[in-house]
């Protein structure tokens, strides 16, 4: 007898839900165009994001581990942008404490498995991976600056209650305003905070970037924190130089500052364009170079200064935060050595750069020098180093220069400049207006600070580059 089709297809209906369901064994198929993938570890962009990578050990809600290093890697843009939220965040006494970025797709497919089914709102579905696997998702809270601890915010990572949610308004008030903190700096440059995690936050352009299944193992390696060569090719480039103008801050006590004035502009009888200036500066503004000559009878003028003091890979200390509480903060040969600490001993011949945050002032000239009485230089106010840790860089560890993003090697208070005499005397230029330093990681950097070649000159007009390496 033969079944009819409408029977027939219902016995094929059933016999198909009786089937066995394949497990899903790999990331799902996108056919969809993204852009290129470019992994990036958080830490060789600023290394004082501190980690705890809880999936790389047993420290996490399965009790045990699911990747092979406690590393923690960003698409690249995600990556510079959390930097820039660290850097925000010292200034207000807090940086970032980072316990997850980039997650192979199998361990979140493995996440799945583990979880009950009424926890599963807490875990991405591996059907179609997460915005982990994506590499634009990163779990993360704050770390107190102050006591170097990580701070109350009313609930613990990966916990699965309540407490975790994004609108959860129960807990103590000041652990609630540091969630707040945190989403209001993660949201200004990009990142958003998922509903019920108060620590995962997505960048922006996550769907962007393809699902990703590539084990820890086989990412590059960390980069070296003191590299001895940079691939100029593959490197991202950082001006750190203030454009010089009408604007440009001159010493208080200069008797003149900028001045640019047209010999030419137009088109000539000849019928093509032609543009020429005379330019007339002081050799202490904007940025520019110190030379030795500056304070030591002895010392060297710009055009003497070796080009090789000139290039070098460098070094950032960071006091912002410091410098935000006392604006005549002085760097400590204390501040160096726990710099040094956590991050190793500062190379032989390394330039060092002394980020306070005081460039994002320029160019008020109020804000900026602490004070604009007029040819007065006797009451300003900002930070840059001390005496104490000028000895320990120039002497015990011989760099070959001391950049600022101040108008002074020497704070402003100083009436006898301390660091200048002992900088001068070791033949150590100073490097002083330098701009975009909260661009750069505090090691892994490069810099080339070329003056104006002034033949006896003091101090010169400079041109200052960093270079980032990929």
């Amino acid at each position: 007898m033969k079944i009819p089709t409408r029977l027939s297809a219902f016995c094929l209906l059933v016999l198909l839900a009786a089937l066995p369901v394949r497990a899903q064994d790999g990331p799902p198929k996108e056919e969809r165009p993204f852009r290129k993938t470019d992994l990036v570890e958080v830490v060789t962009l600023d290394p004082t994001i501190r980690l705890d990578v809880r999936y790389a050990g047993k420290n996490n809600e399965f009790g045990r581990p699911f990747y092979s290093e406690a590393r923690a890697f960003l698409q690249r843009p995600a990556a510079e942008a959390l930097v820039r939220v660290n850097r925000a965040l010292k200034a207000k006494g807090y940086g970032l404490l980072v316990f997850d970025g980039y997650r192979p797709w199998s361990v979140t497919k493995q996440f799945w498995d583990l979880t009950p089914e009424g926890k599963k709102v807490f875990v991405a579905n591996p059907k179609n991976g997460s915005r982990h696997n994506r590499s634009g998702a990163v779990d993360l809270t704050l770390v107190d600056l102050a006591t170097g601890k990580e701070a109350d915010m009313g609930g613990a990572y990966d916990e699965m209650t309540e407490r975790s949610y994004v609108t959860y308004d129960k807990g103590p008030k000041d652990a609630l305003a540091r969630r707040e903190l945190l989403r209001d700096e993660m949201g200004k440059e990009g990142f958003f905070p998922y509903p019920w995690e108060w620590w995962h936050f997505d960048w922006k352009d996550w769907r962007e970037y393809p699902v990703l299944d590539i084990p820890f193992a086989a990412l590059a390696s960390p980069r070296a924190a003191f590299p001895d060569v940079v691939n100029l090719a593959q490197s991202r480039i950082v001006d750190l130089t203030h454009t010089f103008d009408d604007k440009t801050l001159y010493w208080p006590t200069s008797p003149s500052s900028f001045e640019l004035k047209t010999l030419a502009k137009g088109k000539t009888p000849g019928g093509w364009f032609y543009s020429s200036n005379s330019l007339c500066t002081p050799e202490h503004g904007g940025t520019h170079l110190d030379a030795p000559l500056h304070f030591s009878e002895g010392g060297e003028s710009v055009e003497a200064v070796s080009v090789r003091r000139l290039v070098a890979q460098a070094v950032v200390i960071d006091v912002s935060a410091k410098a935000e509480k006392d604006r005549d903060y002085r760097l400590t040969a204390a501040d160096v050595k726990a710099w040094e600490a956590a991050r190793g001993t500062i190379p032989k011949g390394a330039i060092v750069l002394l980020r306070t945050g005081w460039s994002s002032r320029w160019p008020d000239r109020l804000r900026y020098f602490g004070d604009a009485t007029p040819n007065d230089a006797s009451h300003l106010h900002f930070p840059s180093y001390g005496a104490d840790a000028a000895e320990l860089l120039v002497k015990g560890r011989a760099v070959r220069a001391l950049g600022v993003d101040t108008a002074s090697i020497d704070y402003g208070p100083s009436s006898d400049f301390p660091v200048h005499r002992i900088a001068a005397a070791a033949q150590v230029p100073g490097l002083e207006n330098l701009a975009n330093l909260d661009a750069l990681p505090e090691t892994g950097v490069w810099v080339i600070a070329l003056p104006m070649k002034i033949g006896g000159g003091s101090g010169g007009p400079l041109r200052a580059i960093a270079f980032l390496p990929d």
